[in-house]
C-alpha cells in the first residue's frame, strides 16, 4: 500500500509500449499522478515534465541513452528494460559518480522475487544429489525482444552463486505469454521443477510502481544500481 510519503508523486513513463501502459495505470490506482508518457521523439525535447520519478519500459537500445539523460536532470530513474548488461559498468559507474538515484531490474513482480528467494532453499537442498542436472527454461510473448530474459539471466546467476555454474538457459517465444520461468533438476528418474508464471502484466507494473515509491524516499548514498532487494528487503 502507498505510504502518505509517496502518495501523488508525479512520474514521468518513459516508452509507449504495452509495459508503458501498464505502469501508467499502475501509477493512478495507486494515487500517483503521471507527468507525461513520452517515446523517443519526446526524449529530444529540451524540456521534460516536471516529475518526481521516472519508470523507463523502453529497447536494449535506447535504455544507455535514456538513463544517461535522466542521470544529466539528476531525474531519479526506475528502469525496467533488459539486454544493455554489457553497459551495467559504466552506466554504475557514471551514475554513483554523479550520485543519480537509478534502480534497475529485470523483473518487477514480487512473485519472481519470492520465486527466487525460494530458489536458495531447493538448490540447497539438491547440494551433493550430483545425479540431478538442472536447467533453466523460459517463455515471453513474441515481442520479447531479448532472448533468453534478463530475468533467465539473473536466475542463472542465482544457481552459479549457489554452486550450480554453467547452468544452460533455454528460450522460447509464443505470443501471448507474460512470462514463465522454470528450473528444473532432472535424473535418469526423476524431475524436480519450481516454476513461476504470470497471469497478466499487472504484477510487473505494480512493483515498479513500488520501486519508484521506495526510489523517491530514499535519502541515503547513491553507491550502487539498486534493486528490488533493495526495496522489498
Amino acid at each position: 500500500m502507498t505510504d502518505h510519503a509517496t502518495q501523488g508523486l508525479r512520474i514521468l513513463i518513459i516508452g509507449r509500449g504495452r509495459m508503458g501502459s501498464a505502469v501508467q495505470e499502475a501509477a493512478l490506482r495507486s494515487g500517483h499522478l503521471v507527468a507525461g508518457v513520452m517515446g523517443r521523439s519526446e526524449m529530444a525535447n529540451s524540456t521534460w515534465p516536471k516529475a518526481d520519478v521516472a519508470v523507463e519500459f523502453t529497447a536494449p537500445d535506447s535504455a544507455v541513452d535514456v538513463i544517461a539523460a535522466c542521470r544529466q536532470r539528476m531525474l531519479p530513474l526506475v528502469s525496467g528494460t533488459t539486454g544493455w548488461a554489457v553497459h551495467a559498468d559504466e552506466v554504475q559507474a557514471a551514475s554513483v559518480e554523479a550520485g543519480h538515484p537509478l534502480l534497475w531490474a529485470p523483473n518487477f513482480s514480487k512473485g519472481v522475487y519470492l520465486f527466487r528467494k525460494a530458489l536458495k532453499g531447493a538448490a540447497q537442498a539438491m547440494e551433493g544429489h550430483a545425479e540431478f542436472v538442472p536447467s533453466v527454461h523460459e517463455v515471453h510473448h513474441t515481442g520479447k525482444l531479448d532472448a533468453p530474459s534478463g530475468t533467465a539471466h539473473a536466475i542463472g546467476e542465482d544457481m552459479s552463486q549457489l554452486g550450480w555454474p554453467d547452468v544452460p538457459i533455454t528460450a522460447q517465444r509464443l505470443s501471448g505469454v507474460p512470462g514463465t520461468h522454470e528450473v528444473e533438476w532432472r535424473s535418469e528418474i526423476d524431475s524436480i521443477s519450481l516454476i513461476h508464471s504470470a497471469q497478466n502484466r499487472s504484477g510487473f507494473a505494480q512493483g515498479a510502481i513500488e520501486a519508484a515509491e521506495w526510489l523517491s524516499r530514499h535519502t541515503g548514498p547513491c553507491h550502487k544500481i539498486f534493486g528490488m532487494s533493495d526495496v522489498w528487503g
